[in-house]
């Protein structure tokens, strides 16, 4: 029998939750690598495991100062065991997942997370795409009750507590502009750096601080041959979000989701695998109905936006200096120059994106200065730029394939920009991919439907003074 992955239980002390998960080889059965069930019968090693190793796991989330328990945030807890049991499943996956009992949101959650939201893990770990997810519901715990999530407004009371939000920040662009829109919004930030200080700094915003510490134990597997890859990260987080959120008082967690993270990174034999899957419009909707019995109103303020409207408005309130869309700049495990400096790479896929949304609205030496170079003229850039519109698109935080070439027109139409390398390479291939789908680099400018939030946020995207798309 192969090991089978448990997710145990949560444990309050304190400011501190222990998220506790094992490996537990006397499971019932595993899912081999093409996703077949094993019968009973020799015992699997899997990967650095011994066959017959229990290896247990506890993971820490300190939240800075103690935790009022109550049955939401319970249950906002409940969603963080699940979705941030992927950083521990992974390493033996895919195989059979033993769970609390589930309510029908949490079970739906779990199928989308542990199958959507590593199929980026699975496709490049030549495991079969869609990830096969088994659940086994053990009878132990009370199962939530099914609550019909609500996006009304509910401020009708400017003084009630439950009309405050709060706003995860991750540095960059998306959530930076999610800030400055909600003025009163709480920020917080999980793991923060240098560069989330220095947007909340030049927010002039205190910065909530919590703490995600990984079991080191999965550390010491991966060094030992274990798989190892993307988990949905975005999910993770915003379990955090909502729990203290629900711990607090505050009625809204506002996130920083544009509808360009729908787009899958590549396509595999017809199953799309999305690097963005949990900040994408399906990984959006698990998540709200799952924080149902939270009381916390999830969603993202930024939906209705594509990348390039949302570089516009960035660069029109005067943020694009204060961010760091750099992933580099915020790894966990691997120090780089990124990281040190908390700067900017300027090469990876992101940089390259980032300085694209933005640079239509910016001048050639504001780019400069914020990534230290001209990114957007150099040779060394044309190859990597244009990947961003190829079949595989890099397994990076970027925006719509369309988007991308949207921008490179813009460029190339400006003559500020149109004698850069980059622009000056592609403009001609970049509007052969707009000729695609007949659109123009206006149509990515365009808000989309506003319908399902609160009216309060609705008026804070239509504010921004970009075209309305006709519905």
């Amino acid at each position: 029998m192969g090991h089978v992955f448990v997710i145990d239980d949560y444990l309050v002390v304190g400011s501190e939750v222990h998220l506790r998960y094992r490996f537990d080889p006397s499971g019932p059965h595993s899912i081999d690598s093409e996703g077949d069930a094993q019968p009973d019968g020799p015992p699997v090693v899997d990967g650095p495991l011994n066959a017959n190793e229990i290896v247990e796991f506890d993971e820490v989330i300190d939240f800075g100062a103690v935790l009022t328990e109550s049955p939401e945030v319970d249950s906002a807890l409940r969603v963080l065991l699940l979705v941030a049991g992927t950083s521990y499943y992974k390493s033996i996956a895919p195989t059979a997942i033993s769970t609390p009992g589930l309510s029908p949101a949490e079970r739906a959650l779990v199928l989308g997370m542990y199958d959507g939201g590593l199929r980026e893990f699975a496709y490049r770990n030549d495991l079969r795409v869609p990830l096969p997810v088994e659940i086994i519901e053990r009878e132990d715990g009370p199962i939530p009750p099914e609550v019909q999530p609500n996006n009304d407004d509910v401020d009708s009371d400017p003084d009630a507590l439950a009309s405050g939000v709060l706003i995860p920040v991750g540095g960059g662009k998306d959530s930076a502009l999610v800030a400055d829109l909600i003025p009163d919004g709480v920020l917080m930030s999980v793991n923060p750096t240098g560069a989330h200080q220095h947007l909340a700094d030049a927010l002039g915003r205190p910065l909530v601080r919590v703490t995600r510490i990984l079991d080191p134990k999965l550390r010491e597997i991966v060094a030992a041959g274990a798989r190892n890859g993307h988990v949905p990260v975005t999910a993770i987080n915003s379990a955090i979000a909502v729990a203290l959120a629900a711990a607090e008082g505050l009625g809204h967690v506002a996130m920083g989701l544009e509808r360009s993270a729908s787009e899958p990174t590549v396509v595999v034999d017809g199953v799309e695998v999305n690097h963005q899957y949990s900040k994408s419009a399906e990984g959006e909707s698990l998540l709200f109905n799952a924080f149902g019995p939270s009381g916390v109103n999830y969603f993202s303020l930024l939906r209705p936006l594509s990348e390039l409207a949302i570089g516009a408005a960035v660069a029109k309130r005067g943020l694009a200096s204060e961010i760091v869309s750099c992933n580099r700049a915020f790894t966990i495990w691997s120090e780089n120059d990124a990281s040190r400096t908390q700067r900017a790479c300027g090469d990876c896929a992101k940089c390259l994106f980032t300085s694209l949304m933005l640079a239509p609205f910016l001048k050639p030496e504001q780019i400069r200065e914020q990534f230290g170079r001209d990114l957007l003229d150099e040779e060394a850039h044309v190859d990597p730029v244009r990947d961003l519109w190829s079949d595989e698109k890099p397994f990076d935080c970027v925006g719509e394939r369309h988007e991308t070439a949207a921008a490179l027109v813009m460029l190339a139409d400006d003559p500020i920009w149109s004698d850069q390398i980059v622009p000056n390479a592609l403009a001609g291939e970049a509007r052969s991919v707009l000729a695609e789908v007949g659109a123009s680099p206006e149509t990515f400018l365009r808000i989309g439907s506003t319908s399902e939030m609160a009216p309060r946020f609705a008026a804070l995207i239509e504010s921004l003074g970009l075209p309305q798309a006709a519905y």
